[in-house]
């Protein structure tokens, strides 16, 4: 009850019939204060715990990734499976299917560590990069030599990125030596919040 009535009181005890009245009208007041600041309280702590995230993405099929210039990276773009058991809050990229995508609503520092097993034809490097909205990141480059004869190579690396909400980061792959396509045998994609 948020409104007290004002009661009929004989004259005698008006002052005291008043005293209690406000009192108490004084009292619901700063209860109700107290409940929404209670209430906006909770609600800033509820926004500024961050939300858990990691995902998984393998793939143990082959695949080809184009290559028409050697040394460049091209996106792998080939999909995956998100594994349901360990994936929260995270999603299989879109732009770039070899990728995730933060869907939270917060900004996240992420752990990425990512690997592919791949040849590129006789005697060639090969090479993969991250990538942020498509976006390479150089620091994250990792080459490997791989040949045709049914060796493949294991290219392997990690770094921590800062993803807002929406953000997609993706594998790339290069020959290093010639134009020959890249064969993707396995990849794995890593990824879980640290702050």
């Amino acid at each position: 009850m948020t409104n007290i009535p004002d009661p009929y009181l004989s004259p005698p005890s008006q002052p005291w019939g008043r005293w209690v009245t406000t009192t108490l009208r004084n009292y619901l007041a700063k209860r109700q204060e107290y409940d929404l600041g209670t209430y906006n309280a909770i609600k800033q702590i509820n926004l500024a715990v961050p939300q858990p995230m990691r995902a998984v993405l393998w793939r143990q099929t082959t695949g080809t990734v184009a290559v028409t210039t050697a040394g460049v990276y091209y996106p792998i773009n080939l999909a995956g499976t998100l594994d349901p058991d360990t994936t929260f809050n995270m999603a299989a990229g879109t732009t770039n299917v070899t990728g995730l995508i933060n869907t939270t609503n917060q900004a996240r520092t992420m752990v990425f560590i990512a690997s592919y097993d791949g040849e590129a034809g006789f005697a060639s490097g090969i090479g993969l990069k991250l990538a942020l909205n498509g976006t390479l990141i150089d620091a994250t480059e990792c080459n490997s030599f791989a040949s045709s004869i049914g060796l493949v190579g294991k290219t392997m690396t990690q770094f921590i990125i800062r993803m807002e909400p929406e953000d997609e980061v993706s594998m790339w792959a290069a020959n290093l030596s010639t134009t020959t396509d890249v064969t993707v045998e396995r990849f794995k994609l890593l990824a879980h919040a640290v702050q």
